[in-house]
């Protein structure tokens, strides 16, 4: 979620014909993105002395590495598919004093993630297989819902965090669950109800990523490498929602990233390392009360820099206590 529920990778690799020879590391996004995890009523949150619990279960089978023309990166056949279980818990301060007109709150996010890579090809990219990736830490600001004849027709939510690089990550592996740096994002929650039955949520973020200092690679890295650093990059979930009845909304659910500056290595750029991605797919979402339970799939397209997802679902349980 912050993320996806998804990991990202950008993948720089030089092959060569002898025996001795040294790669260019690997470049990430921040793994644990949120694209197309949150959906229908996102701008609506918990109010104050509120406690909110939600687990995602993400799975994402990706085909090929696509290079910046989409095109494939890799020689022969490749795949890596990725398991995401992100636990979440969110607490709104018990406080009548607003910040920036709203009510204030803490959100916490702790994922655990299992890669696949399987590479049957030249190229073979190893992977840390499961572990912790990196938490994250926010705070909220929760707007209370704007009326008209007594009908909520608005409602958002703003939001700060960094994430903390203590998840499993192996310098000697080109894909693991932790990214070996700090990001830093905000974002925007907001649900606009047309009608009592249509719904649009939007949540654009911001990311600004820092410094790797320990780059990755399965396979010796040039002696004169000394960091990484992934660029900056904008995403927006989208839902458009119809509630059927009392508990059962449908609708369609999405993301889009791009990024907007380019990778560098030794604070040098590299050219063609942008990343860029658009999905869409079904959503539902079934409404008990304190339990909420939301299900959406995505297909991928336009994708540059980065492995296309053939399968991308993500089970979400909501709590609220």
């Amino acid at each position: 979620m912050k993320s996806s529920f998804k990991v990202l990778y950008l993948l720089n690799i030089i092959t060569c014909t002898s025996m001795s020879y040294a790669a260019i590391p690997s470049v990430t996004l921040p793994n644990g993105i949120n694209l197309g995890a949150t959906s229908f009523y996102d701008g609506f949150g918990g109010k104050p002395n509120d406690s909110i619990w939600q687990t995602y279960i993400g799975y994402s089978n990706a085909g090929n590495l696509k290079d910046s023309h989409g095109n494939n990166a890799l020689p022969g056949k490749s795949s890596l598919k990725t398991t995401v279980i992100n636990n979440q818990y969110v607490y709104m301060f018990d406080t009548q004093k607003t910040i920036l007109g709203g009510h204030p709150g803490l959100d916490l996010i702790v994922p655990f993630i299992h890669l696949d890579a399987d590479m049957n090809g030249p190229v073979q990219l190893k992977d840390k297989p499961f572990g912790m990736g990196d938490p994250t830490i926010g705070i909220d600001i929760q707007h209370d819902p704007i009326y008209f004849k007594n009908n909520p027709i608005f409602s958002d939510r703003l939001g700060v965090g960094i994430t903390i690089p203590v998840g499993e990550y192996d310098k000697n592996k080109d894909i693991n669950p932790g990214a070996n740096f700090s990001s830093i994002f905000l974002y925007a929650a907001m649900t606009f109800n047309f009608n009592e039955n249509i719904s649009l949520s939007l949540r654009p973020y911001y990311y600004y990523n820092f410094k790797n200092t320990s780059p990755s690679s399965s396979i010796p890295l040039d002696d004169n490498i000394r960091n990484t650093q992934s660029g900056q990059f904008l995403t927006t979930n989208y839902n458009l929602g119809y509630k059927m009845g009392e508990h059962l909304t449908l609708g369609i659910n999405g993301y889009y990233l791009h990024q907007l500056t380019k990778d560098k290595i030794n604070n040098e750029t590299i050219d063609n390392s942008k990343e860029n991605v658009f999905a869409i797919g079904p959503a539902f979402m079934l409404d008990y009360g304190n339990n909420k339970f939301y299900v959406t799939s995505h297909k991928e397209s336009k994708v540059e820099n980065r492995f296309e997802n053939s399968e991308n679902v993500i089970f979400r349980w909501l709590y609220l206590f």
